[in-house]
């Protein structure tokens, strides 16, 4: 019988996640065998922004774009995800604002692990496209990110109303 090795970061969150993440490990991992690096970037980064955009429309698909309706269940989507996850705080929560804090991320620990550390900001470049395309007249923005060595991301979304951006 093989005695389970685990490091101490390879906890219950990293094995999880792992498995959640097979099929895109794999998909990685082949892209990252059969393109250059940039060939192989790109195709990560145009995937990654497909999935989380079609993901976010679907959640969101009850809402109008723009409204303030889309950006409140935009939220609540967040608020209920960090109340379930031990490494996500919602820092800020308004009808303007969504700020978040992550201070550890499970997807670049396994990209590492995997040798595909390269390709993992490609996963944070999704944050910008999808609220591109699912939420008109919010801006995103970020100051840390772990993938750059930071200890923690911090993911910001803004909201402007329509009045406000007839305005501008």
């Amino acid at each position: 019988m093989r005695k389970n090795r685990k490091s101490p970061q390879k906890d219950r969150i990293y094995t999880q996640k792992k498995l959640q993440s097979l099929a895109t490990v794999s998909f990685l991992t082949s892209i990252n065998e059969n393109l250059n690096k940039e060939m192989a970037f790109k195709v990560a980064s145009d995937a990654f922004g497909k999935f989380m955009t079609t993901y976010y429309r679907n959640i969101l698909s009850d809402f109008e774009p723009g409204s303030q309706e889309r950006f409140n269940r935009f939220r609540e989507s967040y608020v209920q995800f960090a109340s379930e996850t031990p490494y996500c705080e919602i820092i800020e929560s308004a009808s303007t604002i969504l700020k978040v804090k992550f201070t550890r991320c499970p997807f670049y620990e396994i990209l590492t692990d995997e040798g595909l550390a390269d390709l993992a900001y490609a996963y944070c470049i999704s944050d910008q496209t999808f609220t591109e395309n699912v939420l008109p007249g919010v801006q995103f923005s970020r100051n840390h990110e772990i993938v750059t060595g930071s200890a923690y991301c911090d993911h910001i979304w803004e909201f402007s109303s329509p009045k406000q951006r007839k305005q501008t």
